[in-house]
């Protein structure tokens, strides 16, 4: 299954319940044996993104849009709902995929790029208990229909008198007849058709998701194709990276000719020509290689359009395997090493740390940007700080690994990177000083080694540090195949190791509040527990004290840094070692309090450093824009120990993505927490709650997402609704989601030290 995007999954389901072969993208190729090169370039799935295999996220026109129930692509246009649907299930009739409808009211979304006259609604339908069907477009009602039961049949209800305008509207079927709290269906749907009348008098055939992709033959070349007869269109999100390319074959399938047409659409744009031929079939008929640029395109977010503008009546315009790639498929690995130290640091502002901020005495980790690679795009998958350390540990998204609130806990049975390196004869150990990974959260489990210091212990913040060190330096001056060593710090967390009589030289001067070193953890989650929103505010010079503390604290801890990169010197092990260093979720911004465990999905939360020293000090101080998650940390882990990432983690190298090879299609970047969700497409920003319509903005002209756009940008809207949906559907579905939540049991040490943080339970 590709690491684009979880689709492949979707269109798999929906290919196999027709009855045919699945239309799969690339496998991830296996990581090369000890033997490779290390550092040499290979050609990897991710240079490329397989149309077909995400033709689930795609629309299909013809005659209008064509919605194919019982398939993953239609439940997107259901509800909002990120989670299952029961009311629509899928079965097998008459060779044909249908929508098992058991509610008396069932909506679908849908976009119009222009306004349209005289719409109407057409569905193939199979009645059960339902004896009539009533259709509505945004509640104006189009007419009834009696059904036939046990009939299966296509209907047309009649056209709405009124001109729908360009945008975002809703069809709803509403069914009457059979008893209520009855267990029989009341129908089955296998399309529906939302069109508007034209001058073709041939009978109307859906181009379901079963008739547009073939295995066609021309010139004895089989090619996996999408085969569309005319007026077709297939319609496809799309955020091309720097360099794309579209790459496909044209042909005509059957006698006579036919034109094929690709296109850009862009919100606010016309409709971007990119080619348009001519292409023939018959006895000659042969493949034209074809390569479109997309530069121009790059970094938006847009649809390309695949179309069949004309052709001979019975034959059809084929697009042979169809793929975005970038101009060089071979992209540059990470080369290999032995040795990877992952620092997490708490609740760190990107403005604490360089590049992004000043060195503020912070000398170990001015050295290390220095000689480290900075991921300005680095988006954490949840504001809750042990779902982002159970995700960089798993590769896995919260939905996945089960740890999606403060009160659960890691289950057992969630392979992690200490279980992956003891299968591979590895050592590894983990130091924490942060009371949610503890073990009482199921951190502990799988390492040689795990220590926790708990903050209510007289102890200074450097000590997971130390003893990380120690652990490092007696496991260097052995010689295991692979080693890993992970410490999450206190980083900017209270409590702060500053004393008192530190913190009243810090600013601001003559500071009388109670943001105080020991106890401002405690104040803060009391405030938090506060039912009036209005008592849950700390004042400006509480702001102002509050991150002169986080910066004290964080230069205390370089220290600790420091040790760790003295060690690695000292046994000649740094020049080779994999060194990452980042934060888990961000303080957050006034007004909202900052450190909060179940916060909003916020990107002042959500954006946190990411700064990747790589072995023998390549792409030393580049700044990188690609966007990349944790899942890539782990990944990138995996790739330099060259361990075989298992297929469920869909991360990326974070060398490659440092060399500048993004995914060509563009990628996805969610982050949740409980049914909310958060989205980032570039600087498209879409944010929402499961069963409801979420709201879009875009951050780079409206940072503070003042302006919901969703109805109005049908194109980004889409875009980032649809990958949405897919990737909580892939997170959620039995092959990811084996494990279910398990609840922490708080032991009093562990509350002891979870009060002091300012988790209140």
């Amino acid at each position: 299954m590709p690491r684009l995007y979880p689709i492949a999954l979707v269109l798999a389901q929906a290919a196999c319940s027709r009855g045919e072969a699945e239309p799969t993208a690339d496998k991830p190729a296996a990581p090369a044996s000890p033997a490779d090169i290390d550092g040499a370039e290979t050609t990897r799935p991710s240079s490329r993104y397989d149309l077909l295999g995400a033709l689930a996220t795609c629309e299909i026109r013809h005659r209008g849009l064509s919605i194919d129930l019982g398939t993953g692509s239609a439940n997107a246009r259901r509800s909002y709902s990120t989670r299952p649907l029961s009311d629509v299930e899928d079965v097998e009739r008459e060779g044909a995929t249908f929508g098992r409808v058991n509610t008396r009211r069932l909506s679908y979304e849908f976009w119009l790029d222009e306004p349209a006259e005289d719409v109407f609604l057409s569905l193939r339908i199979h009645a059960v208990t339902a004896k009539q069907v009533v259709g509505f477009i945004d509640d104006k009602r189009l007419g009834a229909l009696r059904l036939t039961p046990k009939e299966t049949k296509v209907i047309t209800l009649p056209q709405l008198p009124s001109e729908l305008p360009a945008g975002r509207h809703v069809v709803e079927l509403r069914f009457a007849g059979g008893q209520r709290g009855q267990r029989e269906p009341l129908a089955e749907i296998d399309w529906l058709r939302i069109g508007v009348p034209d001058e073709i008098t041939t009978t109307y055939a859906a181009p379901t998701l079963r008739d547009v992709v073939s295995n066609v033959v021309l010139d004895a070349r089989p090619k996996r194709s999408l085969a569309l007869h005319a007026p077709s269109s297939v319609r496809c999100p799309l955020r091309a990276a720097p360099g794309a390319q579209l790459r496909l074959n044209l042909g005509f399938w059957g006698n006579g000719s036919g034109t094929a047409e690709i296109r850009v659409l862009r919100d606010g744009h016309a409709p971007a020509a990119l080619i348009e031929q001519r292409v023939t079939g018959g006895s000659g008929a042969t493949w034209t290689p074809v390569t479109v640029e997309l530069d121009k395109f790059g970094s938006r977010v847009v649809a390309l359009e695949l179309r069949a503008s004309q052709a001979t009546r019975g034959g059809r315009v084929v697009f042979g395997e169809p793929m975005i790639a970038r101009r060089e498929d071979r992209e540059p690995r990470i080369p290999r090493t032995r040795t990877v130290v992952v620092v997490v640091e708490s609740a760190l502002d990107r403005r604490l740390v360089p590049p992004w901020g000043p060195v503020r005495g912070q000398s170990a980790l001015g050295q290390l940007v220095r000689e480290s690679a900075a991921f300005s795009f680095y988006r954490v998958s949840s504001s809750v700080p042990a779902a982002v350390m159970a995700s960089i540990l798993t590769g896995l998204p919260p939905r996945a690994h089960a740890l999606e609130d403060p009160s659960a806990r890691l289950p057992e049975g969630v392979r992690t990177l200490a279980r992956m390196i003891k299968e591979a004869s590895g050592r590894s150990a983990m130091f924490t000083g942060v009371p949610t990974t503890f073990a009482t959260f199921g951190f502990d489990s799988g390492w040689d080694r795990y220590q926790a210091y708990s903050p209510i212990r007289d102890l200074p913040v450097t000590e997971p540090f130390l003893r990380a060190s120690e652990w490092l330096d007696h496991e260097l001056q052995g010689d295991p195949a692979m080693r890993l060593v992970v410490i999450h710090a206190r980083g900017a967390h209270p409590p702060w190791d500053v004393s008192r009589e530190e913190a009243t030289r810090l600013r601001p001067t003559e500071y009388n509040g109670a943001i105080e070193p020991r106890r401002a953890g405690i104040l803060l989650g009391a405030l938090r527990s506060k039912h009036q929103k209005s008592q849950r505010r700390i004042g400006d010079d509480d702001w102002v004290r509050l991150r002169a503390l986080e910066e004290a604290a964080m230069v205390k801890q370089d220290a600790g840094l420091a040790q760790i990169v003295t060690t690695l010197r000292q046994r000649n092990a740094w020049d080779d070692a994999l060194v990452i260093f980042v934060g888990d979720v961000a303080p957050g911004e006034p007004p909202e309090l900052p450190y909060d465990t179940v916060g909003s999905l916020a990107e002042s939360r959500l954006l946190v450093p990411l700064l990747v020293k790589f072995p023998r000090g390549q792409l030393a101080g580049k700044e990188v824009a690609s966007a990349v998650t944790p899942a890539d940390i782990t990944f990138t882990v995996l790739e330099a120990l060259r361990l075989r990432p298992p297929e469920e983690i869909r991360g990326y190298d974070l060398f490659a993505a440092a060399a500048g090879n993004e995914p060509p299609g563009g990628r996805p970047l969610v982050a949740t927490l409980g049914s909310r969700y958060a989205t980032r497409l570039g600087s498209w920003l879409l944010s929402g709650e499961s069963g409801r319509q979420p709201t879009l903005c875009d951050l780079s002209v409206d940072p503070a997402c003042v302006t919901d756009v969703y109805s109005t940008r049908p194109i980004a809207a889409r875009a980032a609704w649809q990958w949405t949906y897919e990737t909580e559907a892939s997170a959620s579905s039995p092959s990811m989601r084996r494990f279910q939540r398990e609840p922490a049991s708080i032991d009093n040490e562990t509350g002891s030290a979870l009060t002091v943080w300012g988790d209140v339970f």
